[in-house]
């Protein structure tokens, strides 16, 4: 099982004929295991994590959300043990005082505080939002991005005690981990690095990266390289080095549906007067990292994760 855009749950046994297990219709979904899923629910004026069995089709409530989740950006685990949400209070000259909040520990702990400024981040590859958990629960990286568009500091936390262990010092367009303690980000200045709790931050590559993802068992790191942006690629490489394959023709968004196939959006011509050179067309490939094969994914008609004007495809990190 995979999930897409944190939407789209599908079996990918056969990742070129894949099918859609459910979808969700506004809320969020998380993977618990090869049977179950995790969404939100709103239930009366609250919201809560539900698990629900895929073959029984049994939902158990979990936890409840410590906030609405359309008033504030959040990210939560499917145990509902630690939750990250934002409260906001507005000033007088229609900025807000943004106080970033950790659940967990059955308490709430103020992670940092910030003045919003306007404005909005311009473009197609002005920004991308980060909030992931480590896989192990113990950090938590976040965008500033995913509260003030202006700001892409990436920000690393321990869970433990709450302390920031690292911000970067680049705008972050977009970071992954690829381990229970290594953290990787791509930065506009061209470069894609990486932290650890013992090395702290060091170069990894020295190339114009988008949304850089991984696979589940951290051997490969993937993204959209945009050494030229009309010219959109996927490349994917070996995090020990060595193999590095990049997808046929203009393409985005890659996302690891299993350990060694990556599926991405073919791009074309963006629609005219949209200001952008080139747009998902609508077709979703399948890259097998192990025999190099390319093909086109065969969805069941409306069981794509791409549709006009809003594109899903292919993140399944985050």
């Amino acid at each position: 099982m995979v999930v897409i855009g944190r939407q789209f749950v599908y079996d990918v046994a056969d990742p070129l004929h894949p099918r859609l297990v459910c979808r969700g219709a506004n809320t969020e979904v998380h993977l618990v295991d090869a049977n179950a899923i995790a969404y939100l629910r709103p239930i009366g004026s609250q919201s809560f994590i539900v698990r629900r069995n895929l073959t029984t089709g049994a939902e158990t409530r979990v936890a409840q959300l410590r906030v609405d989740p359309s008033l504030a950006t959040d990210a939560w685990t499917s145990d509902g043990l630690l939750q990250l949400y934002t409260t906001f209070v507005e000033r007088a000259d229609g900025t807000y005082v943004v106080s970033v909040r950790l659940w967990s520990n059955g308490a709430s702990h103020v992670l940092f505080t910030f003045v919003t400024g306007t404005g909005d981040a311009s473009g197609r590859w002005g920004g991308i939002l980060t909030l992931e958990f480590s896989p192990d629960h113990a950090y938590i990286a976040l965008s500033d991005s995913s509260f003030a568009p202006r700001s892409n500091n990436v920000r690393i936390f321990s869970v433990a005690d709450n302390r920031q262990k690292f911000v970067t010092q680049m705008d972050a367009v977009g970071g992954t981990w690829i381990s229970k303690d290594r953290f990787v980000w791509a930065t506009r200045e061209a470069k894609v690095m990486q932290w650890t709790p013992a090395g702290g931050a060091a170069l990894l590559r020295s190339e114009r990266w988008f949304g850089p993802t991984s696979s589940a068992d951290g051997k490969w790191l993937a993204g959209t390289l945009l050494t030229d942006e009309s010219k959109p690629r996927v490349l994917i490489v070996s995090v020990a080095g060595g193999n590095t394959i990049q997808a046929d023709g203009l393409a985005s968004g890659p996302g690891f549906v299993t350990p060694t196939v990556v599926w991405y959006a073919e791009e074309g011509p963006a629609p005219e007067h949209s200001g952008i050179d080139t747009w998902p067309n609508g077709t979703v490939h399948a890259l097998n990292l192990t025999n190099g094969s390319d093909q086109v994914v065969q969805f069941r008609a409306g069981e794509s994760p791409i549709g006009p004007g809003l594109v899903y495809c292919c993140r399944t990190r985050g």
